[in-house]
Formats: C-alpha cells, sequence, structure tokens
C-alpha cells in the first residue's frame, strides 16, 4: 500500500530536472531568435579584432589648440613669415609648401612626390585615381554597394566624408547582444568594410577640420615615421598625401606643417591652369 506514493514521489522529483531543462532550451531558443545575430555580429568582431587590433581604433580630434589660419599663424610670429612660401601644384590642385626652398617632383603613375632640399617628401596622389564610393553607390553600380545601401535604408551616406566618417568611427565594442538586429548588421557591415579599408599608416588615426578641408589623419608625425591622410573637400572631392622624410635628412616634419598644407589646399585659379 505504500509502494505507489514512493513511486509518485519520486516521478515527481524526476520530472523537475526534464521542467528546467525544458525551460531552459525556450529561454535559450528565443534568446537565439532575438538576439543570435547580435551575439554572432559580437562573437566575430572580437575575434577580427584579435587579429587586425587595427579595427578597435577610430579616430580621435585633435585638441582644440592646433594652429589656426595661416593668417593667423603669420600674425602671431611663426617662423613662416620670414620667408615666402611657393606653392605647390599638381593635377590642378595646389597647396602652400611646409618648408621653404625648392621642391624637386617626381611623377608616378598616380601620384607626383616632392623632395625639398631639407629632406621632407610630400606625396600627393592624383584625385581622379581617387574612389568615388557613394557616387557609384547612388548609381548601383556593384552589387555590394546596393547591399550596403539596402542595409542602410535613410541612413545611407550622402557623401564619401560621411561614409569614411562612418566607418572609421566602428569598433568591436560598441557591438552588443542586446542591440536591435537592424543596428546589427549595419555594424557587421561597416566593421567588414572598415578591415577592407586597413589604414594607411600607423600608430593611431585622428579626425581633423581644417578650413574648408576636413578628413583623417593615419600615423603620428613625432614618431618619425611615415603620416597618411585622406583629405575631403568641400565638394566633397578626395585626397591623399603623404608625409615623410629621407632617411638621415636634417629636416623632419610636424602637425603643424601638416595643417599648413591641408589647409591651403585648393583647386588651381582658372586664370592660372
Amino acid at each position: 500500500m505504500t509502494a505507489r506514493p514512493i513511486r509518485d514521489k519520486s516521478e515527481k522529483s524526476g520530472a523537475r530536472p526534464a521542467i528546467v531543462l525544458a525551460a531552459v532550451a525556450l529561454v535559450v531558443a528565443i534568446f537565439l531568435v532575438e538576439f543570435g545575430l547580435q551575439t554572432l555580429v559580437g562573437i566575430s568582431s572580437k575575434r577580427w579584432a584579435a587579429v587586425d587590433p587595427w579595427l578597435g581604433e577610430v579616430p580621435q580630434a585633435f585638441p582644440s589648440t592646433q594652429p589656426g589660419d595661416l593668417a593667423s599663424q603669420v600674425a602671431n610670429g611663426s617662423p613662416r613669415k620670414k620667408t615666402a612660401l611657393d606653392k605647390i601644384k599638381a593635377y590642378d590642385y595646389e597647396f602652400t609648401a611646409p618648408w621653404p626652398g625648392k621642391s624637386k617632383p617626381t611623377a608616378g603613375s598616380i601620384y607626383t612626390g616632392f623632395q625639398f632640399d631639407s629632406g621632407q617628401v610630400i606625396v600627393f596622389y592624383n584625385p581622379e585615381a581617387q574612389l568615388d564610393t557613394v557616387g557609384e553607390m547612388k548609381t548601383g553600380k556593384t552589387t555590394e554597394e546596393q547591399q550596403f545601401e539596402n542595409v542602410f535604408g535613410d541612413q545611407t551616406p550622402d557623401t564619401n566624408y560621411q561614409l569614411y566618417q562612418m566607418v572609421y568611427g566602428v569598433s568591436p565594442v560598441q557591438v552588443s547582444p542586446l542591440m536591435q538586429r537592424p543596428d546589427a548588421m549595419k555594424m557587421n557591415v561597416l566593421l567588414l568594410w572598415k578591415l577592407s579599408f586597413g589604414f594607411d599608416m600607423q600608430p593611431g588615426v585622428h579626425s581633423l577640420t581644417l578650413g574648408k578641408n576636413r578628413g583623417f589623419e593615419f600615423g603620428d608625425p613625432t614618431s618619425g615615421r611615415p603620416v597618411a591622410l585622406r583629405i575631403f573637400d568641400e565638394r566633397d572631392q578626395q585626397f591623399r598625401f603623404i608625409f615623410t622624410a629621407l632617411g638621415g635628412a636634417s629636416g623632419k616634419f610636424t602637425q603643424d606643417d601638416i595643417n599648413v598644407a591641408v589647409q591651403s589646399l585648393q583647386s588651381v585659379p582658372i586664370l592660372e591652369r
């Protein structure tokens, strides 16, 4: 007469783990449905960053004390007021030479290099050779760009500067398992694009705005290594520079020198063409 109650109690105690497991499985299933994509994006992005740490870097703004316009530099006693500086011209564009003296041009297939007597070198890439990614995106020329527009919808960038700003500005730490699925998809696309863009120079990346020109600077002038720039003017024309110095040269380059060239960059006046 006592065997049946004992069996019932045993059956109940054995059913509890099964109920718990079923509940856990249900919670996991719901989580995977709601947050599975976000979790996968987060795991993938952290794995990518472990292989390529550049993925975790985002542009830092320069201090507000960076030099202003060229006129103020001269007015504040800049050494540049003692010597008239030449204009460097190439590809229907010009910019002020940061250093006095003549520069020797060397033409390449898609760039022109300017070597100064003191050893500094500026490489200026042909603006016409730079990709107009957003322009192609708007005309739907490639499947990849069409997919990008489908993912971003109304948030699709209108300019190349906005596109690079979005791409360079993402990092794996911004991915959360609890974010919305569309946002996770956008992050995944941007992180993949950032990997494909890569970095031009290291260490560090900064954003800069000088006059009508703005863009991104890769590297650090104080490191003694080359510095690369990706600049956009008010018409969204893209320009690329590399600043460096010959080994053993007496002359070096500073952030002030870079600012002079970037801020003064403009199209050559029509009368001078």
